[in-house]
């Protein structure tokens, strides 16, 4: 499949006037200014972020150089139409320590460094308090 991906840039342009639009216009999706261009773009390239990496809040900071991530899932169950949580604490290599408890952190496998330890924190996503 031989596919070219336009520039970010020229994606989000969009060749409506919005001064003329009535309000009407600008409520209804398909009217919406840039709407065929935004629905119809290329995913985003996923280099940005590693192979297994895993989204978690930080539980306990309380080893040396090492953090406990409790990673959650979700998972559907069509009978009931709910959703159930699912979650899974991993021990994750903290080398700086600069991971406190509370922080949203991603983590990445790497090569088993202990008995339960095989993630390392690859970045601190969001700090706790912090919007």
């Amino acid at each position: 499949s031989n596919v070219t991906i336009p520039p970010r840039d020229e994606v989000y342009k969009y060749k409506e006037n919005i001064k003329s639009m009535t309000n009407e216009e600008l409520n209804d999706p398909a009217t919406i200014p840039g709407f065929f261009t935004l629905i119809h773009s290329p995913p985003r390239d996923r280099t940005s972020t590693p192979r297994n990496a895993l989204v978690g809040r930080v539980v306990s900071d309380k080893m040396d150089k090492t953090v406990n991530v409790e990673v959650d899932r979700y998972k559907i169950i069509p009978k009931y139409r709910k959703r159930m949580k699912y979650s899974k604490k991993f021990m994750a290599h903290d080398e700086e320590e600069v991971c406190k408890e509370g922080d949203l952190v991603m983590i990445v496998p790497c090569q088993r460094l202990s008995k339960k330890k095989h993630f390392r924190v690859y970045e601190l996503v969001r700090q706790k308090g912090v919007l």
